[in-house]
């Protein structure tokens, strides 16, 4: 069986290369995008960003009605992700 030449090899490597940088290049995409697919905070008064975690964890994880349940696991805080949205 006949071995493959070198610069058959150097084809190939780049072909990996480029393939490694679009694959990281993708993968931080996604990950942008799914960091900022959270909703914002609507410009209500007791969405205030200085309030603890644990107050909108009362409303959002409790039982009163029209409230949006948290779909996510609780976090320490609730600015991590959402951003409070202005009041225009």
């Amino acid at each position: 069986m006949a071995k493959k030449k070198k610069k058959d090899l150097k084809g190939q490597i780049n072909f990996y290369k480029a393939m490694a940088v679009l694959g990281v290049i993708l993968a931080g995409t996604l990950v942008y995008l799914f960091l900022g697919s959270a909703p914002p905070l609507s410009p209500q008064a007791f969405h205030n960003p200085e309030n603890p975690a644990s107050q909108c964890l009362a409303c959002h994880t409790g039982q009163a009605s029209n409230i949006p349940i948290m779909p996510h696991r609780r976090m320490d805080d609730c600015l991590f992700c959402h951003t409070p949205e202005d009041p225009r």
